[in-house]
């Protein structure tokens, strides 16, 4: 099976049949496997390194939450697997555990203790009334509430010899409500309440259930940092300043110390801890969340707590991280993407400060919400971080294996939060993609050079379909289908509306469901008329169409079914699976989301042949439909693409056989851009950026001998389309049908369906629809490959050429019967007869190869030249695969001798 390439290129060939120009021939392609062949493109690393969330830390370990997975593991800073812990109660101070290697959970009115270096288990229940605070080391925490709503008395529930022990707090101040703990470790926590004097805090010994007050009043919410030396806390306004006692003189005056902040890049402090004898903190940075300096996290530092001078731990750290524990603390940071994990502080026996990296954090990849593969143009819609959209496009090209190049930046798309909801993209074709407009107001075609919209002014709607400047746009609080023309500069951009069906673009063609069932109709988007009506095999008024390739048209009947593809060129019916389905050429892409992975389904012989592609999961956030979304298929160029749960995009080859659009013919509404080409094994038609339509001889080199042109050169941008009329036609670049502009045309209107094939013969035919049929042609350009012996009698017309292995011998509308040499085109022979249009060929019966000026013959003259090997009845000539042209007498060969005349160029032929 031949590779499907793409054929978009710009080439420049100069607009003549004469023997030289400027075509550069592309190389044959190689044979593939029909197994689908896959290259996958790598995810892209997210701009912000993982999130990672600690509950808590203790002398052994830690508890966390890695971005992504739901469940809490606890990590030993000696290594192993993490060990999971379901059905934790939250972050707050001793929440889940503090201060050693315990952990807390819920369950059953219990607060169940498990020692994760032991692994062991044991379940405090609290009496009747009392409500949770949180666990310290292996103590729960109680209160219970006053009918006046203070707090009545606080409990330290423990588990002694197997017994469960309730110790009452002493020293509680009467009339006090508790507000919550704010910090703790293993032997104390820090308790916020607030008395007739305000807002205070008490440090609470677990051992002996004594509850001293330290700090207050205060007029802030504080933050508070405990260790078995110190207790502190510092404000919520992050002034910089943290108020310390030593534990072992609570009645002691506090001492405060003072970050210096330099008010230009750090603002504030954001958290403290204390490891040893230092504070530990991270900065808040003036920047912002997005610039390069802090989007990582915010510095690290550390301070002795009697003064002195500020040293850096980190460059970048997650301030929601810090966390104490008994000799240190936890910070998940780093210097980059690819150096970020949670690491121990700690000071050594100098003061010095001190990580140890216990646990790494990979770069996440982006995330992406967005897909379009259209034209061997992908797109995708990157996520940096929670809200931030990146946009970007690299070409992929298909083969055995797929390949693609870099990626690069696609201009910003008008899009809020694509998250949670995906931001679906459609390919136009021509590098652009199309989006629902962020206001909910129509869409938006965003391209390299600019942006258009088609605006109808309603919100609500759904892109439905895109095909170059067309758009198809439903809402349904309207009840109308907006057909958008992105060319139109209106304040809409809207050509026309219709009721909503279900509908698909092929260039200029509309094909719109019927309201009998199981058909459709096409419409001429240059006359808003309809062109023709085509049965379906549906037994309903299709809910949704699609078409591809100018060849195939997709229906459903909804999303339980059924579906089908119908055929245009063959008007064949054939079933497929339903579903969220996209169509390409000769093939359809179903979601199965209950089985959770992508089916192919070939349908390109006329029947049906339906495998497995992919594992494809349906996103949880996006259950319904996902298409444009985690995957795509390219209804022009025949590629799939899909991202799978890790973000990497997967470029699928079907290696099912292009339509003639993207081979050797033009189908109803096809067209061929400047640069664009058909191609079949011998010929190559080419839309030549001047605007020349010309067929080539396929040769290498610089050079390629021309075979037929429409004569349109000198008009740059020019295009060519086979309109659903049946014209082929050649346009100027700002023209088109019911525009004006017409450079050249077959004249076959009134054929609706007709297409045109470029055949290995050398000639461009057009042929009625759905038949390839000589007898069904409806214009040629008369290009004709006889048999590389040519026979006594054999007349070569112009335009008719034959070849051998190493040569082509043509003779040209000009008159010229010329030799090119096939690997660069050139000519190495020729009669000399150019300026004779019309002139032609013939091997005559008696042996002479002459060439006649058109209305000349053997009887009427007109020679203009001859080989002179006359008298030699039924004398042959041979186009040799040495690259000699050679007459042979008759019953002489190659093998045999006998040859009358020869051109002597097979020294030149190789």
């Amino acid at each position: 099976m031949a590779q499907r390439a793409l054929i978009r290129g710009s080439i420049a060939v100069a607009a003549t049949c004469a023997m030289a120009s400027g075509f550069a021939c592309a190389t044959a392609p190689s044979a593939l496997a029909d197994a689908p062949t896959e290259t996958v493109i790598p995810a892209a690393p997210r701009y912000q390194p993982p999130r990672d969330e600690v509950a808590f830390a203790g002398p052994g370990g830690f508890l966390h939450r890695h971005e992504g997975p739901p469940e809490w593991v606890w990590t030993k800073y000696s290594g192993g697997p993490d060990i999971p812990v379901p059905g934790l109660h939250g972050r707050g101070a001793g929440s889940s555990g503090a201060g050693s290697d315990v952990v807390a959970t819920l369950a059953n009115g219990g607060v169940q203790l498990q020692d994760m270096d032991a692994g062991t288990t044991a379940t405090i229940v609290p009496p009747s009334g009392q409500r949770y605070i949180g666990t310290f080391g292996t103590s729960v925490l109680t209160y219970m509430r006053a009918a006046d709503g203070t707090t009545a008395s606080i409990h330290v529930l423990t588990m002694v010899g197997g017994q469960q022990t309730d110790t009452l707090v002493s020293g509680w101040p009467a009339g006090a409500t508790l507000s919550g703990a704010l910090a703790g470790n293993a032997n104390s926590a820090v308790l916020e309440y607030t008395d007739s004097t305000g807002r205070r805090l008490a440090l609470l010994n677990l051992a002996t259930g004594q509850v001293t007050p330290v700090f207050g009043p205060m007029a802030s919410p504080p933050s508070a940092v405990v260790t078995d030396k110190y207790v502190g806390w510092y404000a919520s306004d992050m002034d910089g300043t943290l108020h310390v006692l030593k534990r072992s003189d609570l009645s002691a005056p506090e001492t405060t110390l003072q970050v210096p902040l330099n008010g230009t890049t750090e603002t504030a402090v954001r958290y403290f801890a204390i490891v040893g004898d230092s504070a530990v903190f991270t900065y808040d940075w003036v920047q912002g969340y997005s610039a390069a300096n802090d989007q990582f996290g915010d510095p690290l530092a550390a301070m002795p707590l009697t003064g002195g001078t500020v040293a850096p731990i980190l460059d970048h750290g997650d301030h929601d991280t810090l966390s104490p524990y008994p000799g240190g603390a936890i910070v998940v940071g780093g210097t980059s993407l690819n150096d970020w994990a949670a690491r121990r502080v700690t000071i050594d026996a100098s003061g010095t400060p001190t990580l140890a990296a216990v646990d790494s954090d990979p770069p996440m990849p982006s995330p992406i919400s967005g897909v379009s593969l259209a034209g061997g143009r992908l797109v995708t819609l990157e996520f940096s971080n929670v809200k931030g959209a990146n946009t970007f496009a690299r070409t992929v090209q298909l083969g055995n294996p797929p390949s693609y190049d870099a990626r690069t930046s696609f201009p910003a798309l008008s899009v809020s939060d694509c998250m949670n909801t995906g931001c679906p993209e459609i390919g136009t074709g021509d590098g652009r993609i199309v989006q629902q407009a962020s206001n909910g107001y129509g869409a938006v075609v965003e391209g390299p050079t600019g942006s258009a919209d088609v605006d109808p002014g309603m919100s609500g709607g759904t892109v439905v379909d895109s095909d170059g400047r067309f758009v198809i746009y439903d809402n349904t609080s309207t009840g109308k289908q907006y057909i958008g023309d992105t060319t139109l500069k209106t304040s809409t951009n809207v050509l026309f509306t219709r009721p909503i069906t279900g509908a698909a673009l092929s260039g200029e063609t509309l094909w719109t469901a019927n309201s009998t069932t199981g058909s459709i109709s096409s419409t001429d988007l240059a006359t808003q008329q309809t062109t023709g009506t085509v049965p379906l095999g549906a037994p309903c008024v299709p809910s949704e169409v699609q078409a591809a390739a100018g060849r195939w048209i997709y229906w459903s009947c909804g999303a339980s079914g059924p579906a089908g593809v119908h055929d245009l060129a063959t008007g064949k019916d054939v079933s497929v699976p339903p579903g969220p389905s996209e169509l390409g050429d000769g093939f359809v892409v179903e979601h199965d989301m209950t089985a959770g992975k992508l089916m192919l389904t070939d349908v390109h012989t006329g029947t049906t042949v339906t495998s497995d592609l992919a594992a494809l999961p349906p996103l949880t956030w996006l259950p319904t439909d996902d298409r444009q979304v985690a995957w795509a298929v390219d209804k022009y160029a025949g590629g799939i693409a899909y991202v799978d749960a890790q973000e990497n995009v997967h470029i699928v080859d079907p290696h099912i056989p292009a339509s003639p659009a993207a081979g050797y013919r033009l189908l109803p509404g096809q067209r061929l851009n400047p640069g664009d080409s058909l191609t079949s094994g011998s010929m190559r038609l080419v839309m030549q950026s001047d605007g020349n339509l010309v067929a080539y001889l396929k040769a290498g080199g610089s050079a390629a001998p021309a075979e037929w042109a429409s004569g349109t050169s000198g008009h740059p941008g020019a295009y060519a389309v086979m309109q659903t009329d049946g014209n082929l036609v050649v346009y100027s670049q700002n023209g088109g049908p019911g525009i004006g502009g017409m450079l050249w045309s077959s004249g076959t209107p009134g054929n609706p369906g007709a297409h045109a094939t470029l055949q290995d013969d050398g000639n461009l035919v057009i042929y009625r629809q759905g038949t390839s049929d000589p007898g069904n042609s409806l214009w040629a350009t008369g290009s004709y490959a006889p048999s590389q012996t040519i026979a006594a009698g054999q007349v070569i017309k112009p335009g008719w050429w034959t070849q051998g292995q190493r040569t082509f011998l043509v003779m040209q509308r000009d008159g010229n019967l010329v030799m090119y040499r096939k690997r660069d085109g050139k000519a190495i022979w020729s009669s000399g007869t150019y300026g004779h249009p019309g002139a032609y060929a013939v091997m005559q019966n008696d042996g002479n190869l002459v060439i006649y000026r058109s209305g000349g013959g053997s009887s009427t003259g007109g020679a203009l030249w001859a080989s002179r090997t006359y008298g030699h009845a039924d004398a042959y000539a041979i186009m040799q695969d040495d690259g000699n042209l050679v007459i042979y007498k008759s019953g002489g060969g190659p093998s045999s001798g006998g040859a009358l005349w020869a051109s002597n160029t097979w020294s030149t032929a190789s």
